[in-house]
């Protein structure tokens, strides 16, 4: 049992049914992945409308479908803000003095108070000033306001030298208003370097004093439990002022930096000298309790190894966590999922994320393939209301967008190239939303939905599994019926060479047999002789109806061997008396091959019996043993030793016609026919005869080959 169990499980891995899954798992993975579950691909790639302009999408009238914003300098050398609808046609025109500034940060549009008005809010530049506008397309009072001076700009190397930070919308007095926090940032010039906050309803513009810290408003929450938000800043230590200005926080270094809403410090901004260094903090909230994680993250030798850093709301150091940088990756990012979970992400090159959790583990990893930056952007681009990741990917040549927990990472090849690129989404009343992106002067649209194929997958792997399995079958079946009929053919040949030699055996028994009558016919016996011919002709009777078969029942046997001994007795002049003993168990029907008894029989009679002179004996025994017949043939002659030394040996042409039969069967049989010859001998070793022993099992297969 344990052998046969063994034996299974040695040949169960050529089974087909297993073959197939490794072949199944090769082509799925060479097959084109048509199964995403989200999908996305570019519908339309032009030239924005206007050159020099950018483009923007956003629902102004709250219909569910996005209206186009189209900013760009006229022919009259002003600021335009045109408002197309989603058939093109022009819904509102919008003119400032200046120019456009073309970044997406430069603008904004979104829901600002309670009466769910929907507005734009952008910066433009006029010469050196740097001016604010609030636009409401469609309604009554369509500008809130306009031409709000920022800030004085100043140029390097030709070309005006500032950044304008992102531009937010949060409500940070609660009066259902929400106000505009924006900020300005030079570079070189080191001024300005501003946060500025606007009530609309009151229009306040408060800005932060004159600072050399180089910082980007990027988190909010209400630290200190009054019920306002407080403003968190990111710090770069860009090492632009070197001391020209007598400012303060210089920056030489990066700041922690925190805000109330009216832009007044939370707590004394907290050091960290050397140069090109990056602060990101992110608001970590757990049991009600506020933290300030901070991602330190250096670019020089000499400022530290990048660390992750707790603070709490007063500015105090809890606690802090070197970064393991085995990678040597410096190149690191840290955001917060704009989901109601608000969980932390570490970000890393190479499209490695983690969660850090409350003691500053990392405790979740995840791998997105062909990401290059460390940040992405969050965005709700199906309008599902779950916001998606876009991450570049590596070289830019592609952007990759996943859902909120990562997964189900999606390519959109990106033919604009690197460098700075205004994202928006585009929205279509009842229709899964599209992605705008534009670089430069040139623009692209972008599905991404949920893959209809999605659900086809694993049916696609069943259906790929099963071809596989019927391919291999198909080939096992052509293997095996080559081999079956190569099998069959040798088969065939066999039992042509049995055939054959059962012919053979047939002429040798009837020329012995002819020449027992031609003596007694020379010895005057016509008697015998008509008897032994008579008995002649019933052996060649049987030969001939039989001479197609290889095998034949034990009663056919024992009766053609019975009336060639009586044919034998006759011709040696009764020289010996023959008997056969069959056993009750014997089943006289079952098949045994053809002359299997006769053969030795002759060859006793031949060799042991006849060199007597007179007494001899031979006795047949059939016994059935369970599963396998026995004959013995046994006789008292002199011994196969005597009879080869009296030269009584003869041609043995019967024997080995016997012996090759014998192996022909075995070939092709599972159990082997047996057979013995050995010597009798008495107690002073003298010879007394010999046995011949055949075991044949009982159901052997005699006919190899079927039509």
């Amino acid at each position: 049992m344990i052998f046969s169990f063994l034996k299974k499980l040695r040949f169960s891995w050529i089974s087909p049914y297993l073959l197939a899954l490794p072949i199944t798992v090769l082509l799925i993975f060479l097959f084109p992945d048509i199964f995403r579950k989200y999908t996305s691909e570019i519908l339309i790639s032009r030239p924005v409308h206007k050159q020099g302009g950018f483009e923007y999408y956003a629902d102004l009238n709250g219909d569910g479908t996005s209206e186009h914003i189209v900013l760009f300098k006229n022919t009259e050398g002003k600021a335009s803000v045109k408002i197309l609808g989603h058939n093109g046609f022009i819904l509102d025109h919008f003119y400032f003095p200046g120019e456009i500034i073309q970044d997406s940060r430069s603008l904004v549009t979104g829901v600002f108070d309670s009466s769910g008005r929907t507005g734009i809010f952008l910066i433009s530049r006029s010469n050196d000033s740097l001016l604010l506008h609030g636009l409401v397309p469609g309604g009554k009072e369509k500008i809130l306001f306009r031409d709000k001076y920022i800030a004085k700009i100043q140029r390097q190397n030709g070309k005006y030298d500032y950044v304008i930070l992102s531009i937010l919308l949060y409500d940070l007095d609660r009066d259902g208003t929400k106000e505009i926090v924006s900020g300005v940032m030079a570079g070189f010039q080191v001024l300005p370097r501003l946060l500025f906050t606007y009530n609309i309803r009151t229009g306040k513009l408060q800005e932060t004093p004159p600072m050399a810290n180089y910082q980007l408003i990027i988190d909010t929450a209400d630290l200190n439990r009054d019920g306002f938000p407080e403003l968190l800043t990111s710090s770069y230590s860009i090492d632009n002022n070197e001391g020209k200005l007598a400012l303060p926080y210089d920056d030489h270094s990066a700041w922690l930096t925190v805000y109330d809403r009216d832009l007044n410090f939370l707590f004394p901004p907290v050091q960290f000298p050397g140069k090109y260094i990056q602060l990101y903090p992110c608001v970590m909230e757990r049991s009600g309790i506020h933290r300030i994680i901070i991602l330190y993250a250096t670019r020089v030798p000499g400022t530290g190894p990048a660390k992750l850093m707790m603070f709490d709301t007063s500015g105090k150091l809890l606690k802090e966590q070197i970064l393991d940088d085995t990678l040597k990756v410096r190149n690191y990012g840290l955001f917060r999922s704009y989901d109601p979970d608000g969980r932390i992400f570490l970000g890393r090159d190479g499209g490695v994320v983690e969660e850090v959790d409350s003691e500053l583990n990392l405790v979740v990893k995840s791998e997105i393939e062909g990401v290059a930056t460390a940040s992405p952007s969050q965005l709700d681009i199906d309008g599902d209301g779950h916001l998606e990741l876009m991450f570049n990917g590596i070289n830019g040549s592609f952007n990759v967008i996943t859902r909120a927990d990562f997964s189900d990472p999606v390519a959109i090849v990106n033919p604009l190239g690197t460098g700075d690129r205004h994202v928006s989404v585009i929205r279509e009343a009842g229709k899964t939303g599209k992605l705008f992106i534009q670089k430069g002067n040139w623009c692209m649209i972008c599905s991404y939905e949920r893959n209809p194929l999605f659900y086809l997958k694993y049916p696609a792997w069943l259906v790929i599994y099963l071809l596989s399995l019927g391919f291999i079958l198909l080939i096992r079946y052509l293997q095996r019926r080559t081999l079956r009929q190569m099998v069959d053919a040798e088969k065939k040949i066999a039992e042509m060479q049995l055939l054959l030699l059962r012919n053979q055996l047939d002429p040798h028994f009837t020329f012995n047999a002819i020449n027992s009558i031609s003596a007694s016919i020379l010895q005057s016996k016509p008697e015998e002789a008509n008897r032994n011919l008579l008995t002649l002709s019933r052996l060649m009777r049987t030969g001939v109806m039989q001479s197609d078969r290889l095998s034949r029942s034990l009663a056919e046997e024992l009766e053609f061997l019975q009336n060639y001994l009586d044919l034998m007795k006759t011709h040696t002049g009764q020289g010996f008396n023959y008997q056969i003993d069959i056993d009750d168990l014997v089943d006289l029907q079952w098949q045994v091959p053809r002359m299997i008894t006769q053969i030795y029989a002759e060859n006793a009679i031949k060799h042991g019996l006849q060199p007597l002179s007179g007494g001899g004996a031979l006795i047949i025994r059939i016994t059935g043993e369970g599963k396998y017949i026995r004959i013995e043939v046994e006789d008292n002659g002199v011994g196969r030793k005597k009879a080869k030394a009296n030269g009584s040996h003869g041609t043995g042409k019967g024997m080995k016609i016997m012996e090759q039969s014998i192996g022909i069967f075995n070939k092709y049989n599972q159990k082997k026919i047996q057979l013995s010859i050995s010597d009798l001998e008495d107690e002073q070793g003298l010879s007394r005869g010999t046995l011949v022993t055949i075991v044949i099992p009982v159901g052997m297969k005699y006919r190899f080959y079927g039509e």
